[in-house]
């Protein structure tokens, strides 16, 4: 059966380039694939343990071995994002039963080092994983306080291990993206339907014209993924497929779905079902083949 999760990852938009990295806010209609790693040698995904719940596996590409990544017997790994970086995954789960205390962790891919909580612990707050800069220097997330309260964004160092408020939210602005250099935002007031660019290192909020790279690319290619180079397109809705540059659609088998572009644009991650079982492919954009990675539980 298909997990249908509506996630939202907005992600970097460089304004000094045509070339962007990636350009704003990335749909996920589902969430079985996790992504590929930097060096292409791994797959992640969820799927359940023997005690029924999600979790996070890795399956390597090379010799289709799969392992766990985490093992939890309750409360299960909601989504994740693999750093770009470094070999970890960023995942978000309920911090106890009641589940209104959404929390972030971090773990090492190719070690036995239990999971790193690092979300603030002020007070209970559904976190939210927006995206990370296209050199795996930040994961940005959201924090909502509660009802009533407004939805901070902050970023994670995945170097220093570090949390910083990249914007405080003091009224209901949504956050749509962010500079290259990770400096400013793209935030939108969805009352006005007003755009802004809200620097980071100042806070100085100042509206954004027509005529802004950053807004143009966000407003381009709004509900369409990017990958790293631009050279092809994930559209997610209304039939997921890929198109490349000369917007004819990669020839994915058909049902493919939760579909994720490796970080060399090589390949691209993705389920499909076939009879009673759902399964985990990897399709080969060169070579047109695709080859079966796991079955999924």
């Amino acid at each position: 059966m298909k997990k249908v999760i509506i996630l939202f990852f907005a992600l970097t938009i460089p304004f000094t380039s045509a070339h962007a990295q990636y350009w704003g806010i990335w749909w996920k209609t589902h969430n079985i694939t996790l992504g590929v790693s930097a060096d292409e040698k791994w797959a992640f995904f969820l799927q359940k343990n023997e005690a029924g719940v999600d979790n996070i596996y890795k399956v390597e590409l090379k010799t289709n071995a799969v392992s766990p990544v985490t093992s939890f017997t309750e409360r299960p790994v909601l989504y994740g994002i693999v750093l770009f970086g470094k070999p970890a995954v960023v995942f978000a789960r309920a911090a106890s039963e009641k589940g209104g205390d959404i929390h972030l962790y971090r773990i090492n891919v190719l070690t036995n080092d239990p999971p790193v909580d690092f979300t603030p612990k002020d007070v209970p707050a559904i976190k939210q994983i927006l995206g990370m800069a296209d050199n795996g220097r930040y994961v940005y997330y959201l924090a909502n306080h509660g009802a009533g309260m407004h939805t901070d964004t902050y970023r994670y160092d995945t170097q220093q291990y570090t949390n910083e408020l990249a914007f405080a939210n003091d009224k209901d602005f949504e956050t749509l993206g962010w500079s290259h250099d990770q400096t400013q935002l793209l935030l939108r007031d969805p009352k006005t339907e007003s755009y802004y660019r809200y620097s980071i290192e100042t806070t100085d909020k100042q509206p954004a014209d027509a005529g802004d790279a950053m807004l143009s690319l966000y407003k381009a290619n709004e509900k369409k993924n990017l990958s790293l180079s631009q050279r092809y397109v994930h559209i997610p809705t209304q039939g997921e497929k890929i198109l490349d540059v000369s917007k004819s659609a990669l020839p994915l088998p058909p049902g493919a779905f939760d579909l994720i572009i490796s970080p060399k644009e090589t390949s691209v991650l993705f389920a499909n079902t076939e009879g009673p079982a759902m399964k985990l492919y990897l399709y080969d954009i060169a070579k047109k083949t695709t080859k079966e990675l796991s079955v999924i539980k």
